[in-house]
């Protein structure tokens, strides 16, 4: 008698930064019960090339490679911000067409945060514009000693929601032309639909 082999999800948060990587752990942890931990694997990495392209170029390398070693990704997700980076516009289109999604970002991922916050409709020109804003509203602010999930938690449900309005408001615009722009509430609904 054949044994039977427990189906296998994997998938691949490759994150451009520090902060990426330490809200997509707390992610893994606040979403994944122990349980499910043996069907479900989610490898999270900060990439050492904190730019898009590279970003990139590292995603096709290790879903090759891991559809080489027979354990493929189901879902490999880039997690990065805008940051006024280059070669932007060719990156999202080559991510798209390659079936990754995207937790990004413009201008940098504290515009996620400052939606805990307000209703926040200004597009920021700079990274660190917006973590000054951010500032007036959480002084404690640091970008990798504190678990940014779990310190926002009460406020998590008001963020997804003005995302979600936000994502709405600009339908049919490309993400770059959507100023501000967020996707990161799409992760945490991939997570959620992940730990059930």
């Amino acid at each position: 008698m054949k044994r039977r082999v427990a189906s296998h999800t994997r998938v691949l948060i490759l994150c451009e930064g520090v902060t990426e990587e330490v809200y997509s752990k707390a992610l893994r942890t606040a979403f994944l019960p122990r349980n499910l931990q043996r069907t479900v694997t989610v490898d999270v990495v900060r990439y050492k090339k904190n730019d898009p392209t590279s970003l990139l170029k590292e995603a096709k390398e290790r879903k090759k490679q891991a559809k080489k070693e027979k354990i493929p990704y189901s879902d490999v997700w880039l997690f990065f911000d805008h940051d006024n980076s280059p070669h932007l516009q060719l990156v999202i289109e080559d991510a798209l067409r390659q079936g990754f999604k995207l937790a990004f970002t413009a201008i940098s991922l504290e515009y996620w945060f400052i939606l805990h916050f307000e209703d926040c409709g200004k597009a920021f020109n700079s990274g660190e514009e917006c973590l000054k804003y951010l500032k007036q509203h959480w002084p404690n602010y640091h970008k990798t000693k504190i678990n940014h999930f779990t310190e926002l938690g009460n406020r998590l449900t008001f963020a997804i929601e003005r995302a979600e309005r936000l994502e709405k408001k600009h339908t049919g615009v490309h993400i770059l032309d959507a100023q501000p722009y967020t996707s990161v509430h799409q992760l945490i609904a991939f997570f959620r639909e992940l730990g059930k």
